[in-house]
């Protein structure tokens, strides 16, 4: 029997992963998997990677990359292309959104057009929000030592492909952790699993949950494991008790010697 007949939509989602299928099949299949099981994070969460992320969406860290901001123009005595120039040079009230990182709200299927289209010299031009808006007043207060005619951000397509990785990974992911926390016999995760393995894999919160099987009938119970502190946490807590021990007793002994 094959793993799609084995585990229902879920399993089918990890043939196709195996298989390389495009990642907007696999998140529209991500969707189908969420309305079955209940769970409206798993919908939202592919819903926007597939139509893309607006500007009131709280966009993921993995959609972030470097890229250096470039101008073309005219100077006295010739033109330049892409002539890069630093977050300082643009005016302070547009550095918070025009800077060296870039924020990729658009839709998987839009990044794959790009990077499909720009295989010969991977290089895409982005334009930040109010782009236009920004080079007019740019030349308008001669901030430049020339007239700007474009503003754009020279991305280049091996982030773009990056970015895409890291979408079809935690997309592995999340369906590994709702594996791994669904009984035996069960085809769907419940909405709590689901949205606990969103939680976890894509904001990073949550507690991974491990369904021991069981056999001949036995109790599935579920191991909670919490992350474990990182060293510089368990320092610090070592250290605290350290320092609370070490004031407990000295004004015990302070106290001591008032009294005598």
């Amino acid at each position: 029997m094959s793993i799609k007949k084995q585990g229902g939509l879920m399993g089918q989602i990890e043939h196709d992963l195996l298989d390389e299928k495009p990642l907007d099949t696999l998140l529209r299949q991500l969707i189908l998997l969420g309305g079955s099981a209940g769970s409206p994070e798993l919908r939202s969460w592919a819903a926007l990677e597939l139509r893309g992320y607006g500007h009131d969406d709280d966009l993921p860290s993995y959609r972030k990359v470097n890229a250096p901001l470039q101008i073309d123009g005219a100077v006295p005595g010739g033109i330049v292309r892409h002539e890069t120039i630093g977050s300082m040079d643009i005016p302070d009230f547009a550095r918070e959104d025009v800077n060296e990182l870039v924020p990729l709200r658009m839709g998987v299927s839009e990044i794959q057009s790009m990077v499909n289209q720009h295989r010969a010299d991977r290089i895409v031009k982005l334009q930040p929000p109010g782009g236009a808006d920004l080079v007019s007043y740019m030349n308008g207060t001669r901030q430049m030592n020339g007239h700007i005619t474009s503003l754009y951000w020279s991305v280049s397509t091996i982030a773009l492909e990056g970015v895409l990785d890291q979408i079809r990974t935690r997309l592995a992911e999340l369906i590994a952790e709702l594996r791994s926390g669904t009984p035996e016999g069960q085809i769907l995760p419940t909405p709590a699993q689901a949205a606990n393995a969103v939680n976890l894999v894509i904001n990073g919160r949550g507690h991974r949950v491990n369904i021991a099987q069981a056999s001949h009938g036995g109790t599935v119970t579920p191991e909670v494991s919490d992350a474990q502190p990182r060293f510089w946490t368990r320092a610090r807590l070592v250290g605290a008790s350290v320092v609370g021990l070490a004031t407990v007793i000295g004004t015990f002994i302070a106290v001591l010697q008032f009294t005598f």
